[in-house]
């Protein structure tokens, strides 16, 4: 989930990268989308938009804002420079994730409700295809690399079919216009699939796990490796520095250096490391320059959960304890935001600290998603 460092870096050459968005949803299912200046953390804008709006992405640009809703079964699209709305793109039953690859050329959006994913032209916003998965699961997270033709799908798999990966080779089958060249790779549920190395390998191609071809009814047995059992998530950095979340009930996060594999398909590594961490971890982000990790928590065995921020040139972590811990975004290398229950959570990363929280409304409305700036993962 190597974020695109590029794209950040130049976040003031658009206004859109240099707002934090916030999606979030009335009792009465009426959605909105709160821009918020992270200069002055004051809402800039209030965007109405939908019934239930919850994955958002920006264009590598900057210049459009993607909002999935995911009972109105579209994508909203809103020019970032004045907020004015461009289009609306039909996708499948509940999306669950919404990326734009790297050119900008292709917007890929994972409906987790129907088994499929939608293809389309963030440009034209026209619809391009869709690729159907009902026969293997459902699809929840995307993930790609601007080093990588590949964009990967993971899905939790329909019985007795296990959890996958899907790669559409941008190249090879004009994402979803020739089916027959998409490929499926099945993994072992207690590893990661969408890291994604610096290079663009992604973790479940290194961990070289089970390949299936569904369409020509190949396959192959696992290789699984205890190395990375019970990771749920992660970051690669650019240094080769590979962060693993863990599942809820472990308290450790694990830390890989050049992880890679050999002629032999071995797993290998320069160096390896266990953090202590927490029970309920969740999301992990990377700061801009990649100075901090920052890991929710959510409250496990305790009432309360909260952020944990790892400095990556010394490995040490601090835990920030928060009243309520929901998605996490982080707009430099000094402050991250957390969704809080109908709040945001600013927080000082250099004296890990929350600062004033900004109110996204009463007790009526519940915060979904948080995003800022430009990714390529979900």
């Amino acid at each position: 989930m190597n974020m695109n460092r590029t794209a950040n870096r130049n976040r003031n050459t658009r206004s859109g990268l240099s707002y934090v968005y916030v999606s979030y949803v009335s009792n009465n299912n009426n959605g909105y989308v709160a821009v918020i200046d992270p200069t002055t953390d004051e809402i800039k804008k209030r965007i109405s938009t939908g019934r239930s709006p919850a994955a958002m992405c920006l264009s590598p640009s900057g210049d459009k804002l993607f909002v999935a809703d995911d009972l109105g079964n579209v994508v909203f699209v809103y020019s970032t420079d004045d907020f004015r709305y461009l289009g609306g793109i039909p996708v499948g039953n509940k999306p669950a994730a919404i990326l734009i690859e790297p050119s900008g050329k292709f917007g890929f959006v994972a409906n987790y409700g129907e088994a499929s994913v939608t293809f389309f032209d963030p440009i034209t916003l026209k619809v391009l295809g869709s690729f159907n998965l009902k026969k293997y699961g459902t699809p929840f997270a995307i993930a790609c690399n601007e080093n990588n033709p590949f964009v990967s799908v993971a899905g939790k798999g329909f019985s007795p079919i296990p959890d996958f990966v899907v790669y559409f080779n941008m190249i090879e089958n004009g994402y979803g216009n020739s089916s027959t060249h998409a490929k499926e790779r099945v993994y072992d549920p207690t590893h990661n699939p969408l890291t994604v190395r610096p290079n663009g390998q992604t973790l479940v191609e290194l961990a070289n796990i089970g390949f299936v071809d569904f369409i020509n009814g190949l396959n192959s047995s696992f290789n699984t490796t205890s190395l990375l059992d019970n990771t749920v998530s992660g970051v690669y950095l650019d240094n080769g520095l590979l962060f693993c979340t863990m599942r809820e009930e472990r308290e450790i996060l694990k830390v890989f250096k050049n992880l890679n594999t050999d002629a032999n398909g071995n797993i290998t590594y320069d160096y390896f490391k266990e953090i202590p961490s927490y029970k309920g971890q969740d999301k992990i982000r990377a700061s801009l320059t990649q100075k901090y990790i920052g890991v929710t928590v959510q409250a496990y065995d305790s009432p309360l959960g909260g952020l944990q921020i790892i400095d990556v040139d010394h490995l040490s972590s601090r835990f920030l304890t928060l009243a309520s811990t929901g998605d996490l975004a982080f707009f430099s290398d000094t402050k991250a935001y957390v969704g809080g229950f109908n709040s945001v959570q600013p927080i000082d990363l250099i004296n890990a600290r929350p600062l004033e929280e900004i109110s996204i409304g009463t007790v009526y409305f519940r915060v979904k998603n948080v995003i800022c700036g430009y990714s390529n993962q979900t």
